[in-house]
């Protein structure tokens, strides 16, 4: 089935262009990109002061939305996980997280995805497509909703950040990411500053070189799954085709040229990737590097036996890595009374 474009797959300069092909005066983009983006519109009858007759003719051309809310659910740590439906009736997943001074919003940009990993859920249902520009932007603009119905306690309705940490890789459907960052940072879309946005990848060296040309400045976090290109393969097998070396020096790049310093995350999982010798390996690595690391406790699969390693083997690693001058942080990971972990909800449907 083919479906209209939709029109938020269109960044505001694109908006301009399209209405002045119309011959339609300046300030209706200002009004149509404020609706899309700002206000984050969702039905065509919100956009009051836009002009019946150019309404209907945008819904004859284009789909306002593309998601439908299927599932919230809301964690006892405050974590809200959402399971949204597209049109083509797959599904994604995006993640509201409680922070001590704002709002994570943790977005999808695939369904599924190719990249293996043994640590995550999406991985396991394969990539079935990629998002468009409109998709991932409608996670955003849904999930500020959201949040401007029912405030997380201490921080109000719209503090938030962007992270594409998901489903899916980021950088293997770039396009529609750079679309997405594009009306996020600009200020006829969503302004937000590059600050509060974080691109996470897996490290496909391909993406990261057309992440290193584009240079979108926001910031970076680079899974990297072992020490060494062995341990890194039996972790993260598809990624793992990348060196850890060159994938390090791709993001250093970024980093140099972003001017902001870049993360690398470490999945922890009991038996593969906690010894204290792949710490002491991991810090030789990153050290003189524009880098901190990121120590996250894998969060357990319900078709797997691999685990969470115990708290005194996390503060050991942690400790390695500050000892050689490298700022490590354990990152606990929320929600998971409500399979908050990355594809975890979308697993779980897709088997009743």
């Amino acid at each position: 089935m083919e479906f209209k474009p939709l029109l938020r797959s269109l960044v505001p300069d694109d908006v301009k262009d399209m209405l002045s092909r119309r011959d339609l005066p300046g300030y209706r983009s200002e009004q149509l990109t404020s609706w899309l983006f700002d206000r984050g519109a969702l039905s065509w009858d919100a956009m009051t002061n836009v002009p019946r007759a150019l309404r209907d003719d945008l819904a004859d051309q284009y789909d306002l939305t593309g998601l439908e809310n299927t599932e919230r659910q809301v964690s006892a740590d405050g974590t809200r996980k959402f399971l949204f439906r597209l049109r083509d009736g797959s599904t994604v997943e995006s993640v509201i997280i409680p922070m001590e001074e704002h709002a994570t919003f943790c977005i999808s940009t695939q369904v599924g995805c190719a990249m293996a990993c043994r640590f995550c859920a999406t991985a396991r249902g394969g990539l079935v497509r990629n998002l468009e520009t409109g998709e991932i932007l409608e996670q955003v603009l849904r999930l500020r909703a959201d949040l401007e119905t029912s405030p997380l306690p201490g921080l109000g309705g719209r503090a938030f950040n962007v992270v594409y940490m998901g489903m899916g890789e980021p950088l293997d459907n770039w396009p529609a990411v750079a679309g997405s960052l594009t009306s996020m940072m600009d200020p006829r879309g969503m302004g937000m500053s590059r600050r509060r946005i974080q691109i996470s990848t897996s490290g496909p060296g391909a993406g990261l070189k057309r992440l290193v040309e584009d240079c979108p400045g926001v910031g970076l976090t680079l899974s990297i799954g072992g020490s060494t290109d062995a341990e890194r393969k039996a972790v993260m097998p598809v990624p793992g085709r990348t060196t850890i070396a060159e994938a390090l020096d791709l993001v250093v790049q970024y980093a140099r040229a972003a001017g902001r310093r870049a993360t690398v995350a470490w999945v922890l999982i009991a038996g593969r990737t906690d010894d204290p010798e792949q710490a002491r390996r991991l810090a030789s690595l990153l050290r003189h590097k524009p880098l901190k690391v990121n120590l996250i406790p894998m969060n357990p699969l319900d078709d797997a036996d691999l685990a969470p390693p115990p708290r005194l083997a996390i503060e050991v690693f942690q400790k390695i890595l500050t000892d050689a001058g490298i700022p490590a942080f354990i990152r606990a990971s929320g929600g998971r009374d409500i399979d908050a972990a990355c594809g975890q909800l979308r697993r779980r449907r897709l088997r009743t």
